[in-house]
């Protein structure tokens, strides 16, 4: 009996270490998800492609209207984010574009939860759009 006493607490370490590994190999395996569905593409391919998808814009409204690109639409990344929103497609892949690509890239990583295609975002945002032709 006292052996089984004595042993009691080497199981629950053992026990705690099993849980703890398969928890760190989850979040190892979602991370990886999360490579595979946001991609970032330079203006090239992303402009060969993103007539594929739905094209979104998160820069503030006047930028939006002062320049844009043809056939995208303004949504704040409030909006996207809200459990409410219909008016983005979530069979669709999600073309993301912002100013330098910083807060697209952030967006894309806490809206895969909600989309089950990929999103896409614009290699240096908007501002690599005056390099070439904004279509």
């Amino acid at each position: 009996m006292d052996f089984l006493f004595n042993l009691l607490p080497f199981l629950v370490v053992i026990m705690l270490g099993v849980l703890l590994g398969q928890l760190f190999s989850k979040r190892a395996v979602s991370r990886t998800a999360q490579k595979d569905r946001i991609v970032v593409l330079p203006y090239e391919e992303f402009r060969k492609t993103m007539r594929k998808g739905q094209l979104v814009d998160i820069r503030k409204a006047r930028d939006f209207e002062a320049d844009r690109i043809k056939g995208s639409r303004n949504f704040s990344p409030r909006f996207l984010k809200s459990k409410k929103q219909t008016l983005v497609r979530r069979d669709q892949d999600l073309y993301l574009i912002c100013n330098r690509s910083i807060r697209a890239k952030r967006l894309a990583r806490k809206l895969l939860t909600r989309f089950h295609k990929r999103i896409i975002v614009l290699e240096g945002g908007f501002q690599s759009t005056k390099k070439g032709n904004v279509e």
